[in-house]
């Protein structure tokens, strides 16, 4: 055998060793994915008890700009429907704006209204300093604001979706927590990765990664699916609290490209 040839076959084996490790760690779910976020606008209905009761829409818009930065503008918008919306008036608008910054976001503005039979019932405003490493919230319904220091990862009760997608994007630790300024209050949010499960919607199965989720002095075990497809979007989350019924989100509707900003 010459050397060329024996060369070849050695490039070859290697190959086929390589090729199939890589195999292997794709079938387990190994392989990282670029941390990125797209526009996409997604829909949920809210269940308790098996009745409808709330659909929510979520949508998320990203502007580059000349100076070369990504600017995020992520919106939630609730409203009961069926039954509920016979007896509960009630409409809910959070949003949230701020950069896209390697790997994280960095948010600079969020608002939060709630109104009730057509009155509003909370109305906050948060703005980020970052030079100072504070916020100043807003409560324009009880005319207060106060000042709160915070630490340079900090984040806003909406933003921190957009931050958990690309957490899970970078083959997150098994357990982490993200700091959330909310209330007057530096909050921590904790998660831990329980494994893989697909889920069942009405726009088909994903395979999703199981997430718990504990929210700062809440008695409330939240779970959320989220599916790597979708770029870690979640598509289920069922929310547990003693003594009321059990909340069921899915998702009914996702689109992806909504780019307006």
């Amino acid at each position: 055998m010459t050397l060329q040839r024996s060369h070849y076959i050695t490039l070859v084996i290697f190959y086929l060793i390589f090729y199939g490790s890589l195999c292997a760690a794709k079938s387990n779910g190994l392989t990282s994915k670029t941390p990125q976020l797209a526009p996409f606008v997604a829909t949920y209905m809210v269940t308790a008890m098996g009745l409808e009761g709330i659909n929510v829409t979520n949508s998320l818009s990203i502007e580059n700009t000349k100076d070369g930065q990504k600017k995020y503008h992520f919106k939630s918008y609730s409203m009961p429907v069926g039954l509920l919306a016979f007896k509960k008036d009630e409409t809910r608008n959070e949003q949230s704006e701020g950069r896209i910054i390697n790997d994280s976001i960095q948010p600079d503005y969020y608002t939060y209204l709630q109104l009730r039979d057509g009155k509003i019932h909370r109305d906050v405003e948060l703005k980020f300093n970052w030079h100072k490493k504070e916020v100043l919230n807003y409560h324009k319904h009880k005319h207060s604001r106060w000042l709160l220091a915070i630490p340079e990862q900090t984040f806003d009760k909406l933003s921190y979706q957009l931050l958990l997608m690309l957490k899970l994007a970078k083959q997150a630790k098994k357990e982490f927590s993200f700091h959330i300024a909310d209330g007057g209050k530096l909050k921590e949010y904790h998660f831990k990765i329980l494994g893989e499960e697909r889920v069942y919607t009405s726009l088909g199965s994903y395979k999703a990664i199981k997430i718990q989720h504990h929210r700062y002095q809440k008695d409330k075990n939240i779970i959320l699916w989220c599916a790597p497809e979708l770029n870690f979007l979640p598509v289920k989350i069922i929310q547990k609290e003693t003594g009321k019924p059990d909340f069921v989100s899915t998702l009914i509707s996702y689109q992806e490209g909504m780019s307006d900003y």
